[in-house]
């Protein structure tokens, strides 16, 4: 026998496998698009997360979680430690932590198992995607 006869064959890529979920997520999530006005903060789609900082969910339901983040001038998130992977994309004002500031445009990682607190001197809005809830370190958590 071949070494190649045991060897697992694997569909090329234009012969994707019906059954490997992609066609059930594409009829399951709509297209959604982002506009300049879905910033403004009258906007009924935006909640209250922690005292001066607002959240607008965009993608729910499933790991990762996809949101808009505003934090008004002075805004902070106490310690907390990232129990999975996070990516914060800065749309205007700027961000900082322990690490260090970040204007928009930044893209920032924090992986699984980092710790950091977080405020915004100007305020800002991020995009922000994270796959597991934080834990919090201070006992300020529900300031």
């Amino acid at each position: 026998m071949k070494p190649e006869e045991n060897a697992p064959t694997r569909p090329h890529a234009e012969e994707s496998d019906p059954d490997d979920g992609r066609e059930r997520l594409a009829r399951a999530v709509s297209r959604y698009v982002l506009t300049p006005s879905d910033l403004a903060q009258h906007s009924p789609q935006w909640r209250v997360l922690r005292t001066g900082v607002r959240i607008r969910e965009l993608f729910t339901g499933t790991c990762p979680r996809i949101a808009l983040l505003s934090y008004a001038p002075g805004a902070r998130v106490p310690l907390h430690l990232h129990t999975g992977d996070e990516h914060i994309f800065v749309i205007q004002g700027s961000q900082s932590d322990e690490h260090g500031d970040y204007e928009a445009g930044s893209y920032v990682f924090n992986p699984a198992g980092s710790r950091h607190s977080v405020h915004s001197r100007e305020g800002c809005v991020v995009l922000i995607q994270w796959q597991a809830p934080v834990a919090f370190v201070d006992n300020d958590q529900n300031e």
